[in-house]
């Protein structure tokens, strides 16, 4: 991990606390031990089956699924999950993941603000509303809780930048907003934001500049944006960068003060 200033944050692909529950594997990045206020970020793998049920009291989390194929449980609703799959699980929910693939299925997690009271539950509760016969589909009662990426409009951010909602309004997400975003061979301008961000980078690599520092980034690299800090990100590269992001608390990716 580097530490621009401002007590903004890169983390390598390596970095974060590491934890394990059953075929659940995770790291966490960005967390208030690594520095961040509110918002979190974590990397999670599962292997076969199913794994055990976690529950945030009183946070909002915005998921994204990166690789692998599989079901996400939310108070018992089955949500089929594949690449470029969203899904928003609001606070006090229970929900889990199964893997139904035979590569591993890998999570992005932002959970906001960071709810120390996350815990798992050995006795999660049953819904009453009857299911589909398998998991392969949600039924058409069930809350909307996922959308896909390719579903959502390409919106502009400056002239040479776009992104997509995710996790945003529509499906019930107060505070956080989690988006999709793409960055040319270009140097944004120095900005600042009203919210604390937190990046990952899907693909490719580039600098991010805070205040006259600078430090580089690569695939499965982590950034941490404090509120009011100066930063920008420039791609040197010929492939564009792909990177999830979120927001907390809520805010559009194409609102930026700039000197």
């Amino acid at each position: 991990m580097k530490i621009l200033p401002g007590g903004c944050r890169v983390f390598t692909p390596d970095d974060g606390q590491a934890g394990s529950a059953g075929g659940w594997r995770w790291r966490t990045p960005i967390c208030r031990a690594n520095g961040a206020d509110r918002i979190t970020q974590s990397v999670s793998e599962f292997s076969g089956g199913r794994a055990p049920v976690v529950v945030n009291p009183q946070a909002e989390e915005a998921l994204y699924v990166v690789e692998g194929e599989g079901v996400c449980y939310i108070d018992g609703w089955p949500y089929p999950v594949s690449p470029g799959i969203a899904i928003y699980v609001p606070p006090a929910a229970e929900y889990c993941f199964e893997n139904t693939g035979e590569a591993a299925l890998r999570v992005l997690h932002a959970c906001c603000p960071e709810d120390f009271g996350r815990h798992f539950v050995e006795t999660p509760r049953v819904v009453e509303t009857p299911r589909a016969a398998d998991s392969s589909a949600t039924p058409n009662d069930a809350p909307k809780r996922t959308v896909r990426e390719v579903d959502r409009e390409l919106i502009p951010a400056g002239a040479d930048r776009h992104f997509r909602y995710l996790v945003h309004t529509d499906l019930g997400c107060r505070q956080i907003t989690q988006f999709a975003g793409w960055i040319p061979t270009s140097k944004a301008i120095p900005h600042t934001h009203t919210y604390e961000e937190g990046i990952f980078i899907l693909s490719g690599r580039g600098l991010v500049h805070v205040d006259g520092d600078t430090c580089e980034f690569e695939t499965g690299s982590s950034i941490y944006f404090p509120i009011g800090v100066r930063h920008c990100i420039e791609n040197a590269e010929a492939a564009p960068i792909r990177l999830l992001g979120a927001f907390y608390p809520s805010g559009s990716p194409g609102a930026a003060y700039e000197d």
